[in-house]
């Protein structure tokens, strides 16, 4: 069962009391500061909790992969792109996170600027003559 937050202020006063010594009207203080604290962490706490939820809901499918980021539609966070590793770590993979989501499975998991300079990096390299070829030789074998 989890611990209330007196029970958690107790026990930080009480280790801090068995380190220096505390009158009676310290510890009450302390105890009381503590307990304030500790009400404040939590209400951040659930407020953050609630937030991604919301902003998961403003934002669906393709909609999600926009010019400078990509909206993660599980968690939302942000990222240039959607990695396998991230998805891993919600239990997807990138097709079933498309699928779910509603996103063509076509569709890149990058932001627009990312694709445009990859794109732009392989035909000044050439990577698409390049491919052709091998697959000339390829079915020629």
């Amino acid at each position: 069962m989890a611990k209330t937050l007196v029970e958690m202020a107790a026990e930080i006063v009480q280790a801090q009391a068995g380190q220096a010594r505390m009158t009676p009207d310290e510890i009450v203080d302390a105890l009381s500061k503590t307990y304030e604290a500790l009400k404040s962490v939590k209400q951040k706490e659930e407020q953050l909790a609630e937030k991604p939820a919301v902003e998961k809901k403003a934002v669906q499918g393709k909609a999600s992969i926009e010019k400078n980021k990509v909206i993660c539609l599980e968690c939302g966070r942000e990222f240039k792109q959607l990695s396998k590793r991230h998805l891993a770590s919600h239990g997807l993979t990138a097709k079933e996170y498309k699928k779910k989501h509603g996103i063509p499975l076509g569709q890149a998991l990058t932001s627009k600027d990312l694709s445009a300079k990859r794109r732009k990096v392989a035909k000044e390299k050439g990577f698409g003559k390049k491919l052709a070829k091998a697959r000339k030789k390829r079915a020629k074998a």
